[in-house]
């Protein structure tokens, strides 16, 4: 009797034991989809494994082509260098140039196809490589004159830049650099517009009366200059230039040079009529008007504070409308030499291209570009 009871205990431990088995395989594929890994089988990819993608989270904003002035979700991401982003290494020479075609009041003219450009290098007629004219990320520094010999007047020129920022996109990247004797980075480049006013807010009592406008320029230039895409400088100021390093004819040399269009907004015209208009003030209008014809940008000397928030949307405007071409120069000689660009418009039939406005009537247009560029060096 005895045995048979052990018989049948040992019969039923074997039997517990199996089913633990086969309960523990059974889980097995539950346990591998739990950490995300694909169980493996007939009805499997043997030796991949396939992770479930990343949650989005729902306070993420998805940027969307829509109006410039459209309210926007902010965030507060991390501050990302922009040359990280736009980048791009070649071993061409490839030479781009930026082109805005606007009417009389400065709005920009869309539409323009390939077929209606012609650019030429040193009078050579080039053969367009490249042409965009999608909507682009724009990246942008706010250069703002910091000295307290005019600070009234630029303060009111600054509360009106805020205005700039409702045009911002949530992919724009905009930086804010003060200059006074020295430049310096009150926020790097970032998508945060809220950053922005923050940095902006911040300048309030300047230490120094010194401008060192052409150190600045060509600090903020030498960062912006690898680039691509949308891109200018805004530089709130004066114009005058008190003591730098670089001469104005060093800097032209390196406006001349670069890539990157520069837009003054300048309280000249309001200093002029309070205090008279001496040879400085002239020199510095001067200045300033050749900078963004070399550059590809546009001077603006408003003389009343209502002007600003109209010209900030226009220079907003201008940076997204611009289109970009891309030329091999036909001359391939790496000599440093300085080549003067000249860009124009014209009908299929080569004759010079007519715009008429929904009415018929002919509208007058301006071309702005860069006005050159150095070949480089061996």
């Amino acid at each position: 009797m005895q045995a048979r009871w052990r018989k049948i205990s040992l019969t039923v431990a074997i039997a517990a034991v199996m089913a633990a088995a086969l309960w523990a395989i059974a889980s097995l594929p539950r346990a591998r989809a739990q950490n995300g890994q694909q169980p493996s089988g007939p009805g499997s990819q043997s030796g991949e494994t396939v992770y479930a993608p990343k949650k989005i989270s729902p306070s993420t904003p998805v940027p969307t082509p829509g109006n410039v002035n459209q309210p926007i979700q902010e965030t507060r991401p991390q501050k990302i260098n922009p040359k990280k982003v736009y980048t791009l290494s070649t071993s061409t020479n490839l030479v781009n140039v930026n082109v805005l075609v606007t009417d009389n009041n400065g709005d920009p003219i869309p539409g323009l196809q390939q077929s209606n450009f012609r650019v030429y290098d040193d009078g050579v007629q080039q053969s367009i490589a490249n042409f965009s004219t999608a909507a682009a990320p724009m990246t942008v520094t706010l250069l703002v004159e910091f000295s307290n010999k005019w600070w009234g007047y630029l303060y009111l020129a600054l509360e009106d830049a805020y205005q700039f920022l409702n045009f911002m996109r949530p992919q724009d990247w905009v930086a804010v650099v003060s200059f006074g004797m020295k430049p310096h980075i009150i926020q790097d480049f970032t998508h945060d517009r809220y950053a922005v006013k923050s940095a902006l807010d911040s300048l309030r009592i300047p230490g120094f009366s010194e401008t060192n406008l052409y150190d600045a320029l060509n600090f903020t230039l030498g960062r912006m200059q690898n680039i691509q895409g949308r891109k200018g400088i805004i530089v709130i100021c004066t114009g005058f230039d008190t003591f730098s390093k670089l001469t104005y004819g060093e800097i032209l040399k390196i406006i001349r040079a670069s890539n990157t269009p520069i837009y003054p907004v300048s309280i000249l015209s309001w200093v002029t009529v309070r205090y008279g208009s001496g040879i400085d003030s002239l020199q510095a209008r001067n200045a300033l008007t050749t900078f963004a014809k070399y550059s590809g940008g546009e001077a603006y000397f408003p003389r009343f504070s209502g002007q600003l928030p109209g010209i900030y949307q226009q220079i907003a405007g201008q940076l997204r409308q611009e289109y970009s071409l891309g030329f091999i120069p036909t001359n391939p000689a790496r000599n440093g030499k300085y080549h003067k660009l000249k860009v124009e418009l014209v009908a299929p039939d080569g004759s010079p291209l007519k715009i008429v406005n929904q009415k018929g009537k002919v509208v007058k247009y301006r071309i702005v570009s860069r006005q050159g560029y150095y070949a480089q060096k061996s």
